[in-house]
């Protein structure tokens, strides 16, 4: 089956999404686009919007102080915007600070063993990728999203000497033996038909899952209802730092 760009978050786009993938591409194909996309009004309506005062918050949490210099790496290409905070910190995007906190409770919720196989179910540029790389050694990173979408990651984790493979999927096809699927908002945004082939081909054949939802087309209760079969789901609320979004909700699977 073909993916096309308007499938992946609704079943109609509007033109904030279409800017967003022009931008993606863009980046790609013009290095000098590619150079600064971080900053780009088209991007930064979707990712990389992470408020000073909201990294200093992340910062409160964040205790891996010996491998602060490794998780800067993220923040040497596409122009990124820097925020001096307090040492250890010193210049950092507020957006990596969330990156790190994502992968430390990625880290935590997953717990002792091999990190071999992981999914992520809408990537942005990369930047979890390579924070996770910092943390993990994998053996494969399976990212899937948009193609234009896909071809900027891979551009941009070219950056990087990555512990392990990366792999790039446009459609939701399937896969099999994965240790965790990770999906930072992006799973909420998609429409009923894409979550559902989403879950039968990557989610269900997952050990470990940790997801955070935020307001979709579609209610979270469907995937709930469906997971509870397959695994023991735990469901943490927590409110937004942007209050009109409401609640994020934490969720994290185990497989039975």
């Amino acid at each position: 089956m073909e993916m096309n760009q308007t499938s992946w978050s609704n079943l109609t786009v509007g033109d904030t999404e279409l800017e967003y993938i022009e931008i993606c591409q863009k980046s790609v194909e013009d290095d000098s686009v590619f150079s600064s996309f971080k900053r780009d009004p088209r991007y930064t309506i979707m990712l990389e919007h992470v408020s000073p005062e909201q990294g200093q918050e992340y910062i409160e949490t964040i205790d891996q102080y010996e491998l602060i210099s490794k998780f800067k790496e993220n923040d040497l290409y596409g122009g990124t915007k820097l925020v001096n905070y307090d040492e250890p910190f010193g210049k950092i995007s507020p957006s990596t600070l969330r990156y790190i906190q994502n992968t430390l409770d990625i880290a935590t919720f997953f717990g002792d063993g091999e990190l071999k196989k992981i999914v992520e179910i809408g990537g942005g540029y990369g930047g979890l990728c390579k924070s996770i790389d910092c943390l993990c050694d994998f053996e494969e990173y399976h990212i899937y999203d948009l193609e234009s979408c896909g071809r900027l990651q891979k551009k941009y984790l070219s950056n990087f000497d990555l512990s392990g493979k990366t792999f790039f999927h446009p459609i939701p096809e399937k896969i099999e033996d994965v240790d965790i699927v990770i999906s930072n908002y992006a799973y909420s945004e998609l429409n009923e038909e894409y979550q559902n082939l989403y879950y039968e081909n990557v989610i269900k054949n997952a050990n470990k899952v940790y997801m955070i939802l935020n307001k979709g087309q579609v209610s979270r209760q469907v995937l709930l209802n469906k997971a509870e079969k397959d695994f023991y789901v735990t469901v943490d609320k927590v409110l937004d730092f942007w209050p009109p979004n409401g609640h994020l909700y934490f969720t994290t699977m185990i497989k039975k």
